[in-house]
């Protein structure tokens, strides 16, 4: 049956690999049968089709009907069903809906998980996800160190944000390091599931920490929360969201911009792929980071060892008496900083911190500059 199937359909899913390709991310698309399963999972064939055809930008589905020769009422139909199911991104522009498609990661990803759903269509998009993730560490681990550049963007896609409060006094905070101005600027604000924490749970391998704590700041997240994927919350309770976050030792992770941000994550090492891949690198520092990096005073020091237990990237370990920070696995995200009793920690200005590319469109630039060529 599989062998009559795949005649049909692979071009499809290849032409829609390519789609996806082009739309950039953190995760690279490998043509390999476990991208095509999970493909298949996704889309059917009729959307796959129509979704290699979509253009970069935003467009109607008048707009795409005319350009690919289709029929206006199947088109439409056909867009707002993978928007339904979290492959396409829709807005209203001039009363009228717009759509895109999503990248694979972030983008498609986060949708399948973001409602918290639990069935066994969920369970299995996430173990098609995981079998597409596992191939490609597998690959990594063959090529060896440095070995990411080969199959995916060297740049990084992420950044961390520091802890607001632990930030020092006197000391000049660029607007891209305020995450209190985002919260304050975004036009509208959608609360969600973790969907890296409930996409480990559908695998059997469940958090301890909090799920709903992932949030959308962009005036695109209104029909995001209109076709069920999160609701909307008031700025108060998005602030009152992270506070809660960096109680439990959360790491507030968002893309690599400066302007506008679409999301904001809220990170544990042992489920987020951001903070889990950055913990297993050598040097995390060189990565998505901050602008900020521990100091210790060890003069100051009590070696009680509280903040060895809350750092998510092994900076810190204990020594005789006294804590050892590695800076070279500092990510800057002050963790350390809220939970020190005599303030032998603190945070100072990274020299040579990196600015953010500055929309979504120059960090996919960067990435995609970042690649190496296919041989």
């Amino acid at each position: 049956m599989d062998e009559k199937k795949e005649p049909m359909t692979q071009p499809v899913y290849e032409r829609l690999g390519e789609a996806l390709k082009m739309r950039g991310g953190a995760v690279p698309v490998l043509h390999c049968r476990e991208f095509y399963a999970l493909m298949e999972e996704l889309f059917t064939p009729d959307e796959a089709g129509l979704a290699s055809k979509m253009p970069t930008r935003l467009v109607s589905a008048a707009e795409l009907a005319k350009e690919t020769g289709g029929d206006p009422k199947v088109t439409e139909e056909l867009l707002e069903s993978m928007a339904n199911k979290g492959l396409l991104a829709s807005y209203e522009r001039d009363g009228v809906l717009v759509y895109e498609l999503l990248k694979l990661l972030p983008g498609i990803f986060e949708a399948q998980f973001s409602t918290g759903e639990v069935s066994e269509r969920s369970k299995r998009i996430a173990h098609l996800f995981q079998g597409y993730m596992n191939l490609m560490m597998q690959l990594r681990d063959k090529m060896g160190p440095g070995a990411a550049a080969g199959i995916g963007p060297a740049f990084p896609f992420s950044r961390v944000l520091t802890v607001e409060q632990e930030i020092p006094a006197g000391v000049e905070i660029q607007p891209y390091d305020k995450i209190s101005q985002y919260i304050e600027n975004a036009p509208y604000i959608a609360l969600g599931t973790c969907f890296c924490r409930h996409f480990g749970e559908l695998l059997g391998n469940p958090c301890e920490k909090t799920k709903q704590n992932c949030m959308g700041l962009s005036s695109a997240v209104k029909q995001w929360v209109a076709r069920g994927f999160g609701k909307q919350i008031s700025k108060e309770e998005a602030l009152d969201i992270l506070k809660r976050s960096e109680k439990e030792g959360l790491v507030h992770c968002t893309s690599n911009i400066g302007e506008e941000l679409e999301f904001i994550c809220n990170c544990c090492t042992c489920h987020c792929g951001i903070l889990g891949s950055l913990r297993d690198a050598d040097s995390p520092s060189m990565a998505a980071t901050s602008s900020f990096i521990a100091s210790l005073d060890e003069e100051v020091c009590s070696g009680c060892g509280d903040c060895v237990d809350i750092c998510p990237m092994d900076a810190l370990k204990m020594g005789d008496d006294v804590v050892a920070l590695d800076s070279n696995r500092c990510i800057g995200c002050g963790r350390c900083v809220s939970t020190c009793p005599t303030g032998a920690l603190k945070l100072e200005l990274r020299e040579g911190a990196p600015v953010p590319p500055r929309d979504q469109d120059a960090l996919n630039a960067a990435m995609m500059s970042s690649m190496q060529p296919e041989t």
